[in-house]
């Protein structure tokens, strides 16, 4: 599946032609980023689509609860066949950092860290 490529700031990008656009094992660990990333109900076209932040991980942010939604989240997203690996680390200033290893449906083994700092994820 073909996914439009993602900036460092995490916005569509737009003018190069057929190179805006991702395949393969790197459109796949773009959404897994994307998806782990994204709150759950935000997308209007998917409202499945992301991670439960606001409902289940407020103060104190449970790891358990976490990682149950994020291996939820991976094993759902498409050109994901299995999830080898899941790290989560909550630093002390609440920065969520994921270390992800997946194999996927390309046949590739893709290995992703995933920085959820809020709403500052850039």
């Amino acid at each position: 599946m073909k996914v439009r490529r993602l900036d460092h700031f995490g916005d569509w990008t737009f003018g190069q032609g057929l190179s805006n656009y991702a395949d393969g094992s790197e459109s796949t660990q773009q959404r897994v980023r994307t998806r782990l990333l994204s709150f759950l109900r935000d997308w209007f076209l998917d409202l499945t689509h992301g991670m439960p932040w606001l409902d289940d991980f407020e103060r104190p942010g449970n790891l358990v609860d976490i990682e149950r939604a994020a291996r939820l989240t991976i094993l759902q997203t498409v050109g994901v066949a299995r999830l080898d690996d899941l790290i989560l680390d909550l630093s002390e200033d609440r920065v969520l950092t994921m270390q992800v290893s997946i194999a996927t449906t390309d046949d590739d083994t893709l290995d992703l860290t995933v920085v959820n700092n809020g709403p500052t994820n850039a």
